[in-house]
């Protein structure tokens, strides 16, 4: 499938986002599955609270970055899990985020959103901290020296017994080694935590464009190995 095409999938995926997310939470709340795995995408209020907990933050408000921390600290972890890193190393990371906000409070800026800043500051620590100790290896020959990061069947899915649910499960495995680390940190990023291609780019240090090429490549991908107009949604409802 061409990149063209692969483009316009996305431009139509992104007209009907938002009902996707709706749609998954829905089977979720059936499934008793995690509620997280369907975020909040576009709430603005959400958006704005953000902004003004960045606001009092910057005045020396203490009880605002609790706040902040508290709010995000679950998916942050979440986050830094996907790149096969240990607890212990993410929480070390997340103080090191964290200390060095509230240390650096007064001069703080943010351009895109707060979300998105967090998730591109706990990145940026781990892959240094990855780094330092040389766990950075070749995974993949598009990605030259690059991470690790999975995305993970749900207990939900990994507990299916049914022949044919059995059969979807090895399916979707398969479908996941064929992703490149990168094609799957924008899968999650986009479809999971909600994040724009703006942010998405500014946090996996790509261009915009490059942003929407990655998605398409991960897109045509699923598609090439398991022919359907449902698959990418098929693979986001078994996965956390």
């Amino acid at each position: 499938m061409s990149y063209e095409v692969s483009f316009f999938i996305i431009i139509l995926q992104e007209a009907f986002n938002k009902y996707y997310i709706i749609f998954i939470y829905i089977l979720q709340q059936a499934e008793q599955c995690d509620p997280y795995m369907a975020n909040a995408t576009f709430d603005l209020n959400n958006l704005h609270e953000d902004q003004a907990l960045i606001t009092q933050i910057k005045s020396g408000n203490y009880d605002a970055f609790t706040h902040l921390y508290n709010k995000y600290v679950r998916q942050l972890t979440q986050y830094g899990l996907k790149f096969n890193v240990d607890l212990p190393v993410i929480q070390d990371c997340l103080h090191d985020v964290f200390v060095w906000l509230w240390t650096n409070r007064y001069k703080l800026t943010i351009h895109h959103s707060v979300k998105s800043y967090l998730f591109k500051s706990v990145r940026t620590s781990i892959l240094h901290t990855l780094e330092k100790k040389n766990k950075l290896r070749p995974l993949h020959p598009e990605e030259g020296n690059e991470y690790s990061f999975e995305l993970e069947l749900s207990p939900e899915t990994l507990m299916l017994q049914n022949e044919d649910r059995k059969q979807t499960r090895e399916q979707i495995e398969s479908l996941l080694h064929k992703l490149t680390a990168k094609q799957k940190e924008v899968i999650y990023l986009r479809y999971y935590e909600g994040l724009n291609f703006e942010d998405i780019a500014q946090n996996m240090n790509l261009s915009v464009k490059a942003s929407y090429k990655l998605m398409g490549r991960a897109i045509a991908t699923l598609r090439e190995n398991m022919p359907g107009s449902r698959v990418l949604l098929l693979v986001l409802l078994h996965l956390h």
